[in-house]
């Protein structure tokens, strides 16, 4: 009994202090906004608040082209970007560790290079008319300060979604990893309603969290720390820790996380999952990933007792433990690859998991 008051508790303050318009919201938050130069404190501000857009956050609409040698010219503002009647597609990026609080203002160029990143290949598929994307869909793309919270990224989110979209469009947001805490944030109820919103596809997002965000399980491991240590250090990292409250998840000795923890229980009191497909990166075996770090991930996973992950995020956590709409296991994808970033464009493992979120999509509507 007590112990569902003080949850109670928790979750009334957390969305009080988010989502309230009180100017000491800021102060609560302030190591979110720390900057040597203050006019970009001052500009961070006042966007928290709701004054001014948060100027490290865009939406980009994206014109295809001909070249794989994509410009910067096909990403234009979203505001300015031409309306149809096709369906839209939203991208959301995961964690950026290039990026931390007190770096100045990101330039659109570096928006640009962020999306780029983790959705290089994906953009590619789409312009060359991969499982006719391009001729249903308009693509647009979301970027965000990672390092900030989840909660302060996915409320403004939501603002984003709500200037940009109407209530008779249909969109779709196929967001990877920290991408999908984010959007679950956007559209909590507490964020507000997005009748617009049909379907998120969730590509390796830890919804109960990585362990190489929790700082008990990175201990002496000096791999582990070199891999963890960018995120437990900020703020939006550190939301990205491990928790034991899943639904059947395996426990990992002193894990938690409050913030994913009242997130998923809000979901689960109001049916939200039933919004999401999860898709989960499975490495059957630790040498079959592209990217050293995720191999290696791999291997400390399993000696952990996590014998399937895609180098980072356990299958249990991407899968929303077996909560969402539909959950599908992609085998042998690294985290990085599961947002379709393979070593060569035409991987078929690439071009089959972009066309299978297309088709999940249209099955779904």
């Amino acid at each position: 009994m007590l112990r569902n008051k003080r949850i109670r508790l928790v979750i009334f303050l957390i969305f009080t202090i988010i989502f309230s318009s009180e100017a000491c919201i800021y102060n609560f938050y302030r190591k979110e906004f720390v900057s040597e130069d203050k006019k970009n404190e001052e500009a961070l501000l006042l966007a928290f608040l709701g004054l001014l857009p948060n100027p490290n956050q865009k939406l980009f609409g994206f014109f295809p082209a001909t070249s794989r040698n994509l410009s910067n010219s096909q990403f234009l503002n979203a505001e300015w970007f031409p309306k149809s009647d096709k369906k839209k597609l939203v991208f959301v990026h995961g964690w950026n560790p290039a990026e931390r609080d007190s770096d100045p203002i990101t330039s659109d160029e570096k928006k640009i290079q962020n999306i780029k990143n983790t959705f290089l290949n994906g953009l590619i598929h789409f312009q060359e008319g991969r499982n006719s994307a391009s001729s249903e869909f308009d693509l647009y793309l979301y970027t965000y300060r990672t390092s900030n919270s989840i909660l302060v990224n996915g409320r403004q989110f939501y603002s984003t979604l709500r200037a940009n979209f109407s209530d008779t469009d249909s969109v779709y947001i196929v967001a990877h990893s920290m991408g999908g805490l984010v959007t679950r944030v956007t559209l909590s109820r507490e964020s507000g309603e997005l009748p617009f919103i049909r379907l998120v596809i969730t590509l390796a997002t830890p919804h109960f969290g990585s362990p190489f965000a929790s700082r008990g399980f990175l201990g002496s491991n000096p791999f582990a720390n070199e891999l963890g240590s960018y995120l437990v250090d900020t703020q939006g990292g550190s939301e990205l820790a491990y928790t034991n409250a899943g639904n059947l998840q395996t426990t990992l000795n002193g894990a938690n996380n409050l913030v994913l923890d009242v997130l998923n229980d809000s979901y689960i009191k109001s049916g939200l999952n039933t919004k999401f497909i999860s898709f989960a990166g499975i490495l059957s075996n630790c040498s079959l990933g592209e990217t050293f770090y995720y191999n290696t991930g791999c291997t400390i996973l399993n000696n952990a007792g996590f014998t399937q992950s895609d180098g980072i995020v356990t299958v249990n956590s991407a899968q929303l433990g077996n909560m969402s709409l539909k959950q599908i296991n992609v085998s042998d994808c690294d985290h990085s690859m599961m947002a379709f970033q393979t070593s060569n464009i035409d991987d078929t493992k690439s071009l089959n998991l972009f066309s299978q979120v297309i088709s999940e999509i249209r099955n779904n509507p």
